[in-house]
């Protein structure tokens, strides 16, 4: 939070405070696009070992696969898009605290 008294070191770390949780929030949405990349990637390798398994089988194992690959992308789609909700949580959460910081900070020097 920025006030138009503020001394020139609280407007400098402000800017750090900024800076530095820009960096956590962008590490955190580098480790969630992995993690779910590596889940969908294992999604997809399983469902073409499904298929080819069922390539060589009849009609219930082609079912099989069907019902498996099915649930794999409901699975993988539910799960990615619970790692991502709890990543934009936490992003919101260190801003939040961000803030606080910076208003602390600017409560003290005004007093």
């Amino acid at each position: 939070m920025s006030n138009e008294n503020e001394s020139l070191g609280n407007k400098a770390h402000d800017a750090l405070d900024d800076a530095g949780t820009s960096m956590k929030n962008t590490a955190k949405d580098v480790k969630t696009g992995s993690e779910n990349t590596a889940r969908t990637a294992e999604n997809e390798a399983d469902k073409a070992a499904n298929n080819a398994k069922a390539a060589g089988g009849d009609v219930f194992d082609k079912a099989g696969a069907a019902v498996k690959n099915a649930f794999g992308d409901a699975k993988t789609a539910t799960e990615n898009t619970a790692n991502s909700a709890k990543n934009e949580t936490e992003k919101a959460a260190n801003k939040v605290d961000n803030e606080a910081t910076k208003a602390e900070r600017d409560r003290r020097d005004n007093f």
